[in-house]
């Protein structure tokens, strides 16, 4: 805790250099290299000392970025901003008393009930504010428009993020990918949506996404858009 605010320092000068370089959507595609670390390094940071960068007004920025290297047709860049955001919502998860980091013994987690409700009341403040766009983001890579480099499998997957996100934040979610989804074949996407209504447990709303991808990418392939 002595070497916290330090940390933070450091952290925070490296993102708003990255900050400073991808201005655009062509610095991010030209400097896929920074993306990935950047993503990796704050995705650590919110592992092991969160508190600082979800109070910061740092948050909300890198959640913004990370709604642009999502879009990257480039592995390890999509890998490392969808890593980020899967630990941040592992974090609201913890925070709420749900998931793997809900115990109180959990070293990241604010230890007093007044500092967790502060903690909590911040990261939600970012996820209202720029949520929508990185679920418009995983539902538009479900449909073949974006990069679909993880479905379901391992850290920074399509269905971890929805699913966590749906435990989290229902409400916003279903009203986020509802209208995001609505050029989608009619029976896959009410399948889809059901199983987010209804909150199924993660292994059938894996085979849901499953179900929706492949169904999604068969109209594609009917209507002669295929993704290259």
């Amino acid at each position: 805790p002595a070497y916290t605010p330090r940390l933070y320092e450091m952290v925070a000068a490296m993102a708003n250099a990255s900050f400073t370089l991808l201005q655009s959507f062509q610095n991010f595609t030209a400097h896929p290299d920074v993306v990935e670390e950047l993503f990796y390094l704050m995705a650590r940071m919110v592992s092991y000392c969160p508190e600082p960068v979800i109070r910061s007004a740092l948050l909300p920025s890198l959640l913004r970025c990370s709604g642009v290297g999502m879009q990257l047709d480039h592995k390890d860049a999509n890998r490392g901003t969808m890593n980020f955001i899967e630990g941040i919502i592992s974090y609201g998860m913890g925070l709420d008393g749900q998931g793997d980091s809900s115990n109180g013994n959990d070293p990241s987690l604010p230890q007093s009930a007044e500092a967790r409700k502060e903690v909590k009341a911040f990261l939600e403040s970012a996820i209202v504010a720029e949520g929508q766009a990185l679920v418009v983001n995983l539902a538009r890579a479900l449909m073949g428009d974006l990069p679909t480099y993880c479905v379901d499998k391992g850290n920074g997957s399509i269905a971890g993020i929805l699913w966590k996100l749906n435990s989290l934040c229902p409400d916003l979610l279903l009203q986020w990918i509802q209208p995001a989804v609505n050029a989608a074949p009619e029976t896959p996407r009410i399948e889809f949506l059901r199983s987010i209504a209804s909150r199924v447990p993660r292994e059938e709303f894996n085979l849901s996404v499953r179900a929706f991808l492949s169904a999604c990418d068969r109209n594609r392939k009917l209507m002669g858009g295929v993704r290259p």
